[in-house]
């Protein structure tokens, strides 16, 4: 059996010693308890190991911010457009469903609308 290189004291330090930023307080708290229920010979391995899988994690870039300093600009794509105004693109549909009987009756007003209009 080999002696590890530092002792578990010298191992709690360097620990404790790391920012807040690398480790947070319950993870330097739970490598020191694996560290003291660990074989003294395998510490150096312990130690390695877990400051590794501490510092593999989701890291996350700054959230992009607003640029008030431009405008952007929008251009129309036709290709992806869609048409509004239905009187020049109408076309007759066969509508058939619950709300078939409703639109009826709005086509019979539509009708009058347009007739006491003249």
């Amino acid at each position: 059996m080999t002696k590890s290189l530092k002792s578990l004291e010298e191992y709690k330090k360097d620990i404790e010693n790391m920012s807040k930023s690398l480790l947070n307080t319950d993870q330097k708290n739970l490598i020191i308890e694996i560290l003291e229920n660990a074989k003294e010979e395998n510490l150096d391995n312990i130690f390695q190991l877990l400051i590794q899988k501490v510092k593999i994690g989701f890291t996350f870039d700054a959230a992009p911010s607003v640029d008030t300093t431009q405008v952007a600009l929008l251009t129309k794509d036709q290709k992806m457009s869609f048409v509004n105004d239905y009187l020049k693109e109408q076309n007759n549909n066969l509508i058939i469903g619950e709300n078939y009987d409703v639109l009826k009756n709005l086509i019979v007003l539509e009708r009058e609308r347009e007739r006491a209009g003249r």
